[in-house]
């Protein structure tokens, strides 16, 4: 009984070894899409009371970009820390509109997006690896407030909003120092305020992206 029990422990620590990667510095390019909803709701500024106005802009958008990051495997599980930037192929969009008659309107536009992220992985096999991430994300975003005509600029915003990130993936190897990245991504950011007249706009602005990665492993 003994001698099974140590070749049991032999024969899973083998299994174990085989599916061990080499720990180390990568770099690589992404591509994907990126679905953001920027919701507003309007105040007076005076009271805070909300004023029955509320904008919701959603957008879809191609992402293209690059990352970098480092790799420390312990057998099958992985901890790494992943820098990532991407530039988001958006055009300017226009709010919906709910509330009374004769509305201001907004539009935001998000330019670029960075994060940094922790990975915590677990080797399948030989060929994949599961991994949830967590971390803080950037967005530049443009924002601009309009008079009820839809015409007149009140005010525009050019803010860099942060944001915590939840994320999960899969990364399959295609050799050693080559792979392919599958990564779905939630990203909610801090709210932004600003004031025009006697009115208090409060964004909250949301990311799910999803972006095939190509790494290399030096």
């Amino acid at each position: 009984m003994k001698n099974k029990i140590i070749l049991f422990v032999l024969g899973l620590s083998l299994a174990t070894s085989l599916y061990a990667k080499d720990s180390g510095f990568y770099i690589g390019g992404l591509i994907g899409t990126s679905k953001t909803k920027d919701y507003g709701k309007e105040t007076f500024t005076a009271t805070g009371i909300d004023n029955g106005y509320s904008q919701s802009i959603e957008e879809t958008d191609l992402i293209y970009g690059g990352l970098l990051g480092y790799d420390q495997y312990f057998d099958n599980f992985l901890i790494g820390l992943e820098f990532d930037g991407y530039k988001v192929n958006s055009d300017e969009k226009r709010d919906t509109q709910a509330g009374g008659a004769n509305p201001w309107h907004y539009t935001s536009e998000i330019n670029k997006v960075t994060s940094l992220k922790l990975r915590l992985g677990y080797l399948l096999n030989e060929e994949n690896l599961f991994y949830i991430s967590l971390g803080k994300a950037k967005a530049d975003i443009r924002r601009k407030m309009y008079d009820t005509n839809g015409i007149t600029l009140l005010k525009e915003l050019n803010d860099s909003v942060d944001g915590n990130l939840y994320g999960l993936g899969i990364e399959h190897f295609l050799e050693n120092n080559l792979s392919l990245q599958i990564d779905f991504r939630y990203i909610k950011y801090d709210q932004v305020s600003f004031t025009v007249q006697d009115k208090t706009e409060y964004e909250d602005l949301t990311e799910r992206a999803f972006t095939l990665s190509f790494k290399y492993k030096f």
